[in-house]
């Protein structure tokens, strides 16, 4: 199977991070790219700053893994979801049950519930790094390369 052979990211250059404790403000400048993605494997391509002309060493990599990631990070995310609507189920079932005098709830309820809101902060992390990824990364970004992103261009 043959996907797409580009890739658009684009690259952003932290101007400014500043603000109040309550609201962060952070400035950036970007110039995007059209990378060629390798048939299998990965590349490393070099890109420039548009703001500090820096050189910044990234990898593509092949369509494939780049699918295959967004798609486990998609089915975390399914799973989250059930993971989270089944403790939450089993918690309201156990939760609502009269318990006779003297005795105490069952042990998997504290559990449930906990997983319950374990499972409400990963579904939407994961469907965050699915939708996010394009299987392009920086590699390198030692000392003065620090205020760079790739960040994935829609449209």
């Amino acid at each position: 199977m043959r996907g797409p052979r580009t890739v658009r990211v684009g690259v952003r250059h932290v101007l400014g991070d500043g603000g109040r404790p309550t609201a962060r403000t952070v400035t950036w400048a970007a110039r995007d790219f059209r990378l060629v993605r390798p048939a299998v494997g990965r590349d490393r391509v070099e890109l420039e700053c548009p703001v500090c002309s820096a050189a910044l060493l990234a990898e593509v990599r092949d369509h494939v893994r780049t699918r295959r990631v967004r798609l486990t990070w998609a089915a975390v995310f399914v799973l989250a979801l059930a993971l989270c609507a089944a403790s939450l189920a089993y918690a309201l079932h156990e939760g609502a049950r009269a318990l006779p005098a003297g005795q105490s709830p069952p042990l998997l309820l504290p559990v449930s519930v906990a997983a319950a809101v374990l499972a409400l902060i990963a579904a939407p992390v994961a469907w965050v790094i699915a939708r996010n990824h394009v299987g392009v990364s920086l590699v390198d970004t030692p000392g003065p390369r620090r205020g760079h992103r790739i960040v994935p261009v829609r449209g």
